[in-house]
């Protein structure tokens, strides 16, 4: 009812003496059998009578009323299921007749010729066989041999094709082994045809009339189920309802007990331990005991975040949750991510086109939680993109608009945003690097911060300030105190680290050269560095793209009107493929340096996802009586 405990399983053998785990193996099959039938009840509707679905997949609203009703009616709902099953089977009964049909039909067309009933093989003196030859074979050679053997046969062609000859062979029972011998040589296989009399024009008529009721049974049968799929909606709240027991049952199953008591182990969200004790103990005759995880102990990861942290929660999930024992990235994380899928489309007027078409989602449709936090995030993108393409100057590739730059034109000072590029991921970095400190003092481990991380904040710091001079557009005469502080901060820093990295090894040799080897690190953090020069690549190409679109929309020679349809066929697909592949590849950029060198630096993760106990459905959302009055 409240749906936020987490049953775990409680250790059988510490109180295997006194209690046991119930059994419901068999209630759980008896469930999932149920399942199995409404659950292809509910896709044979959705194969021959789909349902209108919106632009996004949402679970109906049901009342509570309509919910308890239908679990009345429960039995009388498996039923309509079965009948669904009934045709469905039925249908393919008659798929498998329809074919069988259509395949006899096939073999017979090709002896339409043929005079004689199909039942006919001879008379008193003489056989007749029906068969095929290959097409290679040459009648009148054939002839010729058979007639070696004996005079008394004839042959007929009936029909022929690219690969076989049909022919109808007539010949003296006396000479029958020799003439089939000469035809066995050349190939010749007989064809009989089971169970049917008369001619073969014959039978193809009543083949097709049996194929036509064949069709009219399968379309009852189509307009049966059709009929019945006005009750669908009872299937899919039965369907959730079963489900919603199955998980109460499989909870029962984590849970001891005894003759009069049980005992139920589980996690419950620290801010609501108290307020769920207190009802459930002014409720029930429960005794509740409340405790904290041990030091080691790993336990379910709850998700707490709202604005523009909760958008990036989607990215952080596709990667993996983070460790029960760390912070949730995400408030971090999130702006970043943001600014970096700006950063790359780089187009203002791309980014208008990502937030109206999210933000009309978010107003017009009711959106699934997790789709939800998607176009939020998606949202937010795009107000950072046009934050970007009015920064750069770009909408839309429009030459005339870059003079209009708030900050550059990006694509003629390239080198300028390269260094900015590179400056956004040492901030990116840095960030990282602060969230492991901050995870390495929630776990008490204050010196590790300040050795592995306040040190290394240090010498990488003292690194970037040294190599100043070297930056595009940067006057090496008014950054020399810089320059002097960051070979200070680069030496000192280098020391620090060299005294405390190797702290783990046994002796003093071992402790120097670790923490000497330490130092090669930087390496990694300069490579972390130029993986930002994607920022400025794609940012370019996304503008240079657009650029080039809008010059080939104008420059072919052709009569008024036919020009104006060239030039806006041309924009629509070229920007538009300009926008999908871009935005497309400022996403996944912008995932890969969360998830390589944002993450690298701190996150553990392998969280395993908080599962209270509660209905979690597939089809519907129940919703109080009460709500529905309002509404009215």
């Amino acid at each position: 009812e409240l749906g936020v405990v987490e049953i775990s399983p409680i250790d059988e053998d510490e109180y295997k003496e006194i209690a046991k785990k119930p059994l419901v193996q068999d209630e759980l099959s008896a469930i999932d059998a149920k399942l199995s039938d409404i659950n292809t009840a509910i896709k044979s509707l959705d194969k021959y009578c789909p349902e209108k679905k919106g632009l996004f997949k949402t679970r109906r609203d049901v009342t509570f009323s309509e919910f308890e009703n239908v679990i009345k009616n429960e039995e009388q709902i498996l039923k309509t299921a079965e009948r669904i099953k009934e045709a469905e089977d039925r249908l393919v009964w008659l798929k498998a007749e329809e074919n069988k049909l259509n395949n006899i039909i096939m073999t017979l067309i090709p002896w339409v010729e043929l005079p004689m009933p199909l039942d006919v093989s001879g008379t008193q003196k003489t056989t007749v066989q029906i068969g095929t030859i290959p097409s290679t074979v040459d009648i009148d050679d054939l002839l010729v041999e058979i007639t070696e053997k004996t005079p008394f046969f004839s042959i007929d062609i009936i029909n022929s094709d690219a690969e076989l000859h049909y022919i109808n062979v007539l010949v003296h029972r006396e000479s029958e082994q020799e003439c089939l011998s000469v035809l066995k040589s050349k190939g010749f296989n007989r064809v009989v045809f089971p169970g049917l009399t008369g001619t073969v024009t014959d039978n193809i008529k009543g083949l097709d009339k049996q194929l036509s009721q064949v069709f009219k049974e399968k379309e009852k049968t189509i307009e049966d189920i059709k009929e019945i799929s006005t009750e669908r909606k009872s299937l899919e709240i039965l369907y959730d309802a079963l489900s919603m027991e199955k998980s109460r049952i499989e909870a029962t199953s984590s849970i001891l007990e005894t003759k009069r008591i049980f005992f139920i182990s589980g996690w419950v969200p620290e801010e609501l331990a108290r307020d769920v004790k207190e009802k459930l103990e002014s409720k029930y005759d429960v005794s509740i005991t409340i405790t904290e995880p041990a030091e080691d102990e790993e336990f379910p990861v709850l998700l707490r975040n709202k604005g523009l942290a909760e958008a990036g929660e989607p990215v952080l999930r596709m990667y993996s949750l983070p460790s029960s024992r760390e912070i949730d990235p995400n408030a971090v994380m999130t702006p970043f991510f943001v600014m970096f899928f700006g950063l790359m489309l780089g187009d203002g007027g791309y980014g208008i086109i990502i937030t109206l078409a999210t933000g009309f989602l978010l107003w017009k449709f009711k959106l699934e939680e997790s789709t939800g936090k998607f176009m939020k995030l998606l949202f937010l993108c795009g107000i950072s993109t046009i934050f970007w393409g009015a920064m750069f100057g770009s909408w839309f590739g429009i030459s005339a608009l870059v003079e209009y730059h708030i900050w550059m034109d990006m694509v003629s000072n390239p080198e300028l945003m390269l260094s900015w590029s590179f400056l956004f991921g040492v901030l990116h970095l840095l960030a990282g690097f602060a969230l492991k400190a901050a995870n390495l003092i929630r776990k008490g481990k204050y010196l590790d911060a300040l050795y592995d991380v306040g040190f290394w904040f240090i010498f990488f710091i003292g690194a970037i300030l040294f190599l100043l001079p070297y930056a595009p557009e940067v006057n090496p005469d008014k950054v020399v105190p810089l320059v002097n502080a960051g070979k200070i901060m680069l030496v000192v820093g280098g020391i620090l680290l060299i005294l405390t990295q190797g702290r783990a090894g046994k002796n003093v040799i071992k402790k120097f050269f670790g923490g000497l080897s330490s130092l090669y690190d930087l390496i990694g953090l300069l490579s972390d560095v130029l993986s930002y020069s994607r920022l400025l690549a794609l940012g370019l190409a996304t503008g240079i793209i657009a650029s080039i679109v809008n010059q080939m929309a104008v420059m072919f020679d052709l009569p008024g009107a036919i020009k104006a349809i060239a030039a806006i066929l041309i924009l629509l697909v070229g920007h538009s493929i300009n926008f999908a592949i871009n935005a497309l590849g400022a996403y996944v950029h912008s995932c890969r340096l969360q998830y390589l060198e944002f993450f690298g630096k701190f996150f553990e993760g392998g969280g395993v996802a908080f599962k209270p106990l509660k209905a979690n459905t597939k089809y519907i959302t129940v919703i109080p009586d009460a709500i529905i009055k309002d509404a009215a």
